[in-house]
């Protein structure tokens, strides 16, 4: 059974979840609690599965109770559920909150973004990976820009327009999105010199993806393993989405599902990105081997550490599924799908790119080889994007 403990200063709130979660009793050990204090004594009587804490309360502030949970209890998963969505509360608790939902949330949302918790945990039961997910202090939050966009869009009357203007504000992420449109990736039939008209052309999910994944790309500016840069991990990320975009329009998959394909090949990496901000080129975890015998994690766990955090971030199931799977495809049951799409994408871009020299260059599996549906389209796979990569616009910043 999982444990999860509210905290929130107004009872009211309390009292409002308890009524929400009534049907969550048979699977959710719960307990309501008043202020920071009172929480980390309940942690200290009986640890936690999940936290959720407000922002604001008297004595001790959300973040101040986060730090210590953090500290005490790395294998928590910490939620803000705060009535605060601006920017700088966000920024707040930004390497101490795994996911922050604003106020009012819809009951649905919430018991959802728990329940992810432990459906993370079931696809992905590592000790080390949740030890190491608690403890991370440096990717563990949606950007800024891509909160206020998702913030946009839940509203009613919400137009394309409204996100351009949020976009707009970031000088940086809107020259990299006027370079990403007019680039041969989308082949737009002229120039688009607005951001309006960039939104309009690319759609509101590819946008939102380039917004989260240029956020992750250039918020740090760690080197990586096989000494690349992030500028290098950005450009292949690009190009990666771009192929599995083609490769799902040849398959004539749905547009929805082109737009999935597109955003999976887009963060198939993120995982690299927060391992080495975390730990740093020189450190041995970070080297692409095998996981090591003393329970650290190791580049070679980017798959996984990837999909746990955008499970965290509120990601679909499938898109979790083909991050975390992406190297390794034939452990999933449908041969032919989002999965193997990203995986044979990331080989196609790789292939030809020089800085992916051998032994780094991300290979077919056997497995996935071996699958009769693999073979049939690998001709024509290999057809629709021959390489080399395609120029891809760089993320400045």
């Amino acid at each position: 059974m999982q444990r999860i403990l509210f905290v929130d200063d107004e009872s009211i709130v309390l009292d409002a979840i308890r009524r929400t979660t009534r049907s969550m009793r048979a699977e959710w050990a719960m307990e309501f609690v008043t202020s920071g204090p009172l929480a980390l004594e309940a942690l200290a009587r009986e640890s936690a599965d999940v936290v959720v804490a407000d922002m604001r309360m008297p004595g001790m502030e959300g973040p101040e109770l986060l730090l210590e949970v953090k500290r005490l209890y790395p294998q928590a998963v910490r939620l803000v559920l705060s009535g605060y969505a601006d920017p700088a509360s966000i920024m707040a608790v930004a390497g101490l909150a795994h996911q922050y939902m604003a106020k009012p949330c819809e009951p649905a949302a919430l018991t959802s973004a728990i329940l992810r918790t432990k459906a993370l945990k079931a696809l992905l039961h590592n000790q080390r990976l949740e030890r190491w997910v608690g403890g991370v202090d440096a990717l563990p939050s949606l950007p800024v820009l891509y909160q206020e966009v998702v913030t946009c869009l839940r509203r009613p009357n919400a137009a394309l327009a409204d996100i351009g203007q949020i976009i707009g504000k970031d000088v940086t992420m809107t020259a990299t999105m006027l370079k990403f449109v007019n680039s041969a990736f989308f082949g737009a039939p002229r120039a688009i010199q607005t951001i309006d008209r960039a939104v309009a052309f690319l759609g509101v999910d590819t946008i939102t993806g380039l917004v989260l994944a240029h956020g992750i790309f250039k918020g740090t500016g760690t080197p990586i393993a096989y000494k690349l840069s992030l500028e290098h991990l950005w450009r292949h990320s690009l190009a990666t989405a771009a192929c599995a975009r083609a490769l799902a329009v040849y398959e004539r998959w749905a547009t929805t599902q082109v737009d999935e394909a597109f955003l999976a090949a887009l963060l198939h990496d993120v995982g690299r990105v927060a391992l080495a901000t975390r730990f740093g080129v020189s450190a041995p975890a970070v080297g692409d081997t095998d996981s090591s015998d003393d329970g650290s994690l190791s580049m070679a766990d980017h798959a996984e550490v990837g999909a746990y955090l955008l499970g965290l971030w509120g990601f679909s199931d499938s898109i979790v599924e083909a991050i975390a799977f992406h190297n390794a495809p034939s452990r999933v049951s449908e041969s032919v799908g989002l999965t193997a799409v990203v995986h044979a994408a990331d080989f196609l871009v790789s292939r030809s790119d020089p800085a992916h020299a051998e032994p780094e260059r991300p290979m077919l599996e056997e497995g996935f080889l071996d699958l009769p549906e693999v073979s049939a389209r690998l001709k024509g796979w290999m057809a629709v994007w021959p390489g080399p990569s395609v120029e891809a616009p760089a993320a400045k910043g």
